[in-house]
C-alpha cells in the first residue's frame, strides 16, 4: 500500500471492512479476531474516529500487537506495514479471513457495522459448518429409540440392494454407529435426517415447491418426512409439473421433457446432501415461465472449485447414508454429472450461481433451440390474433399440424390462446 492508496482508502470513513484507531488499545487483539472471523478487513492506527492523521508510534504498536493477539486461539494472520504522511507514522495492520473461527476466552467475535459482537452458540455452529471446521451432522441429539423401525427397515434393505450387503438384526447397531447415524447411544443429525420425520426436530429440513412469475410467488407445495422420502415426492411432484414439448425434427416428431429428468434429480439430491441444516431456511425449488431454480442454503464448502468440483461434504455423514442406499452413486461427480445431461438435452442450458448463503442450480430453457423454421412461420402469423384454421391455410399444412405446432409454442411460453371454441384465436404472448 502507498501513500495514495492509504488516503484513497481513509476517505470514505469506517466501515465493516475498516475500522480507525488513534492509538493500539488493550482489547485491540477483540477488533482483529472480529474481523478474521468474519470477511477480513483492515485496521489503521494513528488516525482518529473522524479520520484525522495523528499519527502512532509503530514500533510501540506492533509490540503490544503482537502480544496481544497470543490470547487469540487460533491466532489470526495479519500483515503490518508503516506508512509516513507528513512526518506522521500510521501503522496498517491487514488482517486476512480466517479458515476456522478465533475465539478469545471461548468467546467468539464478528465484526456487526463498524463495531463487534460476541456470536451465540447456535451462531457459532452455523459459521463453523458453513467453514467446514464442524460436521453439524455429527452431532448426537435424540435417543436412539427415536428413530422408526419402518425407516431404518427400508434403509437396510435398500444397503442389501443396492450395495450388496446384507446386515444381520445383531450387527444392525454397529453398522449405523460406523455411517454416522448414531453415536454415544443417540441418534446424530445425519441420522434424524435419514431415520425421523426429521421437520418435528430440524423445522427446515424440507424441499418447497414454488410456482413463480417474475412478480412474486404465485402457490407452493411443501414435502416433509425423512430425507430420502422428501427426495422421492419432490421429484416425482416436479417430473409432473415439468411439460413434454413436441418437437418436430425432419419428417419425425418427438416429446422430449423441457429440463432433463437425472440432471433435475441429481441437483435435488445435492441440495439436500450439501446444504448448511444450522441456516433455518428450505431448499426451495422456483418454477418461473423460462427457468427453473433449486436453491439450497449454504454456499460452497472452503476450496472447492465450481469449474473443477472436489468432494469435500458439509455432512459426511449424511452422505454417506444417501451413498448407501443409492441416491449418491459417485462422490464429487454430481454436479459434472448436471452439466453433462444438460450438455446433451440441448433445449435446456444450466449455470450455478454461488453467494454467500446459498447455491443455487439454474436451469434454463433454450427455446431457440426448439424452434425450426415453421415455427418461426407461426410466430410470424400470429403477431395479430389468427385462427388455427387461417394459419394452416397459410401455410398449407393440415389443421391437425398446426394445432400440435401451437401447443408446443404455448408450452414454451411464446403464444397464448384468447377466446374458446370457434373464436379461439392464438397471438404472439406479450
Amino acid at each position: 500500500m502507498n501513500i495514495e492508496d492509504l488516503i484513497y482508502l481513509i476517505k470514505p470513513g469506517e466501515s465493516e471492512k475498516l475500522e480507525f484507531k488513534e492509538k493500539v488499545v488493550k482489547n485491540i487483539h477483540h477488533e482483529i479476531a472480529a474481523f478474521a472471523n468474519s470477511e477480513g478487513g483492515t485496521i489503521l492506527v494513528g488516525i482518529s474516529d473522524s479520520g484525522k492523521i495523528i499519527g502512532t508510534n509503530v514500533k510501540d504498536a506492533i509490540e503490544k500487537i503482537t502480544s496481544s493477539i497470543q490470547s487469540t486461539m487460533p491466532p489470526p494472520r495479519i500483515q503490518t506495514q508503516k506508512i509516513s504522511i507528513d512526518g506522521k507514522d500510521i501503522l496498517v495492520i491487514t488482517v486476512e479471513k480466517g479458515a476456522t473461527l478465533c475465539s478469545i476466552g471461548g468467546v467468539v467475535y464478528i465484526r456487526a457495522g463498524t463495531g463487534i459482537r460476541p456470536l451465540s452458540i447456535q451462531e457459532i455452529i452455523m459459521l463453523s459448518s458453513e467453514m467446514g471446521t464442524v460436521h453439524w451432522d455429527e452431532i448426537p441429539m435424540i435417543p436412539k429409540e427415536e428413530a422408526k423401525s419402518e425407516y431404518i427397515s427400508w434403509y437396510f434393505e435398500k444397503v442389501e440392494e443396492t450395495r450388496g450387503k446384507t446386515i444381520s438384526p445383531g450387527d444392525r447397531d454397529r453398522y449405523l454407529r460406523s455411517s454416522g447415524a448414531q453415536k454415544d447411544g443417540k441418534l446424530t443429525n445425519a441420522g434424524i435426517l435419514f431415520f425421523t420425520d426429521a421437520t418435528q426436530h430440524i423445522t427446515s429440513a424440507k424441499i418447497r415447491k414454488v410456482g413463480m412469475s417474475e412478480e412474486g410467488p404465485l402457490w407452493s407445495e411443501e414435502y416433509e418426512g425423512p430425507v430420502w422420502k422428501v427426495i422421492d415426492e419432490a421429484y416425482r411432484s416436479l417430473i409432473r409439473d415439468i411439460k413434454k414439448v413436441d418437437i418436430i425434427t425432419g419428417t419425425r416428431r418427438k416429446k422430449i421433457e423441457e429440463y432433463p429428468p437425472r440432471a433435475i434429480r441429481e441437483a435435488l439430491i445435492n441440495a439436500v446432501a450439501h446444504r448448511n441444516y444450522t441456516i433455518s431456511a428450505d431448499v426451495k425449488v422456483l418454477i418461473y415461465p423460462d427457468r427453473l431454480e433449486i436453491k439450497n442454503p449454504g454456499s460452497l464448502m472452503p476450496g472447492m472449485d465450481i469449474k473443477d468440483p472436489e468432494h469435500i461434504p458439509r455432512n459426511p455423514s449424511l452422505s454417506s447414508l444417501l451413498f448407501d442406499t443409492g441416491y449418491i452413486e459417485r462422490f464429487g461427480f454430481g454436479i459434472k454429472m448436471i452439466e453433462e445431461e444438460t450438455r446433451t438435452h440441448k433445449y435446456c442450458t444450466v449455470e450455478f450461481k454461488i453467494s454467500q448463503g446459498s447455491f443455487t442450480v439454474l436451469f434454463r430453457k433454450n427455446i431457440k433451440a426448439a424452434l425450426d423454421e415453421m415455427d418461426h412461420k407461426i410466430l410470424k402469423l400470429v403477431q395479430i390474433p389468427a385462427k388455427s384454421g387461417e394459419i394452416a391455410e397459410r401455410l398449407d399444412l393440415s389443421k391437425n399440424t398446426i394445432l400440435r405446432r401451437i401447443n408446443k409454442l404455448e408450452k414454451l411460453g411464446l403464444v397464448e390462446k384468447k377466446g374458446s371454441g370457434p373464436g379461439t384465436r392464438y397471438v404472439v404472448r406479450s
